[in-house]
């Protein structure tokens, strides 16, 4: 996953209000009052800072008004503020968009790429799962095993994690097979170099080396040590090539269609993969993080696996999967109370097989949709 947004800058905004509303030039002072109280909710304005008191409080004039206000440290007389106003009842008070003197607040390239990407991702209604491009299995007579070792692929080569799949495989607990069955690594590997736009170059540099090692060792100097370009100053990319790879423009849509999947999974604590379990068998399998309720459950999260799919005889099925402090529960739905018995049946070799794995089953239930 991308790094966490860099910000640059001071304090935030803070509110201020008028203490109380000081004559202005050929106004009268309760009419001058009336003026700020007259202005609308949420109105952007200018104000400049015309004097200080004694006490600390300043001068500000606001939209052809004068007032008495407390300001922040290091606002001085002729500074311009901009202010919105948030109530006007029992008086005016404002929020103040910049404080004087302070340094405007940026985002790093990271924290605009994210910025961009998410803006772009709900303007588009960009998807939210994965989807597998290929069925899961070649048919219906795979195995049980088969069938759990598919969908495991499905997640950890779906490119979802690579960014901690790189950090382990440099580390050696990860393959460089395992690495490159993965859409990112894969890209960077196949594609040639001159069809990579300038953009591009510094991360399909990177991806070539990351393809071409043999050890993990030979990964790590390759991230440490950025690929050699001839354009750039001394033959060697620098800084500001990689804020140039964090622009949106530099992004394919392949790429930013995976960061905001990636973005998505790390705020709603989910994963959603939808495809097929073999030809023309459609399966749709959810894999979600509980919010915990006691310092309890943050030290040992539990987890919720549902699949939901349609058998030829049986019909429509959804099983949920729920694992907490080493508890297993499985709770399956069907749309007939026939399918449902006939899943009961069969309840003894499921947990059977589960106590085999050292996973003891706790509760089985199975039931009609709609039953209680």
């Amino acid at each position: 996953m991308l790094a966490p947004a860099d910000i640059t800058g001071t304090r935030p905004p803070v509110r201020i209000e008028a203490l109380a509303p000081a004559a202005a030039v050929g106004d009268a002072r309760q009419e001058s009052f009336n003026r700020l109280t007259q202005i609308a909710i949420g109105r952007q304005l200018q104000a400049e800072i015309l004097s200080r008191f004694g006490d600390g409080t300043f001068l500000v004039r606001i939209d052809g008004t004068a007032a008495r206000m407390n300001l922040p440290a290091g606002a001085q007389v002729g500074d311009m503020l901009d202010l919105t106003l948030l109530a006007t009842t029992p008086r005016p008070v404002f929020l103040l968009g910049q404080q004087p003197g302070a340094a405007t607040a940026t985002l790093s390239a990271a924290g605009r790429l994210i910025d961009s990407l998410l803006q772009d991702a709900q303007q588009q209604g960009a998807p939210t799962s994965l989807v597998g491009k290929t069925p899961l299995v070649a048919s219906a007579a795979a195995g049980p095993s088969q069938v759990a070792a598919a969908l495991k692929n499905a997640l950890t080569s779906s490119g979802l994690f690579y960014e901690s799949h790189v950090a382990q495989w440099a580390g050696g607990g990860r393959t460089l097979a395992d690495l490159m069955q993965e859409p990112q690594a894969r890209a960077g590997k196949l594609l040639p170099a001159t069809d990579v736009p300038k953009m591009d170059a510094t991360r399909a540099g990177l991806a070539r080396l990351i393809g071409n090692a043999r050890e993990p060792a030979d990964a790590a100097r390759a991230l440490a040590d950025p690929p050699r370009d001839a354009s750039a100053p001394n033959g060697k990319t620098g800084p500001a090539d990689a804020d140039q790879l964090m622009q949106p423009a530099a992004m394919s849509s392949e790429a930013a269609r995976m960061i905001n999947l990636q973005l998505d999974a790390l705020e709603q604590r989910r994963v959603l993969w939808q495809g097929e379990l073999w030809p023309g068998r459609p399966l749709e399998w959810e894999v979600a993080e509980e919010p915990p309720k006691s310092d309890a459950d943050i030290a040992e999260p539990a987890w919720q696996s549902v699949v939901r799919f349609e058998l030829p005889t049986l019909g429509a099925v959804t099983a949920a999967i729920r694992l907490a402090n080493g508890h297993l529960q499985v709770q399956v739905h069907a749309a007939t109370e026939a399918a449902a018995a006939a899943l009961r049946t069969y309840g003894g070799m499921l947990a059977g097989a589960l106590d085999a794995t050292g996973s003891p089953l706790d509760l089985l239930t199975v039931k009609q949709d709609g039953a209680r």
